[in-house]
């Protein structure tokens, strides 16, 4: 031997052009370093973020439980309220479910009633059983005989139970009288 050496390829179809090939594996190489670079930065960006979104969901959760106690006060307080004004709200609620009392036929016959030279200073109804409702109000009158006038008129109409609880004279010159009665709509 000459010290050549013989290179023998046993394939049937030998490879022509070696470049060809050596070129697509380091183009594929390439592209297998790029994916790999891409998944790393997106491994780490998307860390990132789920680093942030705790950030957030633990200041999101805080303020949960913060509302969660001021929802726990405010409904205390008003189971406490509801307790303390039970007996109120409930004959009140009976008024209304029952619709057994008119407003607008109490303010009518309280018009009806009160003199023109007189006006109503204040009105204070306080609600009985039934279609029954008590109510205090204070009257200005310019003098004695209006005021008598709107008592006669309070007991020939529906009113009941009148009493005059107070009197006294207005800078202005008018008898202002405290009254109470009671009204009951009959049907």
């Amino acid at each position: 031997m000459t010290g050549r050496t013989l290179y023998t390829n046993l394939a049937s179809y030998p490879l022509k052009n070696r470049r060809l090939f050596f070129l697509l594996l380091a183009v594929l190489g390439a592209l297998c370093v790029f994916l790999c670079l891409l998944g790393v930065y997106t491994f780490f960006s998307y860390a990132k973020e789920n680093k942030d979104f705790r950030a957030k969901k633990s200041h999101v959760e805080s303020r949960m439980q913060q509302f969660e106690r001021e929802e726990n006060t405010l409904t205390t307080k008003i189971n406490q309220a509801a307790k303390e004004h039970k007996k109120n709200v409930d004959r009140m609620n009976s008024l209304i479910y029952r619709k057994s009392f008119s407003w607008v036929s109490f303010l009518s016959d309280m018009e009806e009633v009160l003199p023109s030279s007189c006006y109503i200073v204040s009105l204070s109804p306080s609600v009985g059983e039934g279609s029954q409702i008590g109510v205090r109000f204070k009257v200005a009158a310019p003098n004695l005989a209006e005021l008598l006038k709107l008592n006669n008129r309070l007991y020939e109409m529906k009113f009941k139970d009148i009493r005059v609880i107070s009197e006294s004279q207005t800078r202005e010159g008018f008898l202002l009288s405290e009254i109470s009665v009671v009204y009951e709509k009959n049907s």
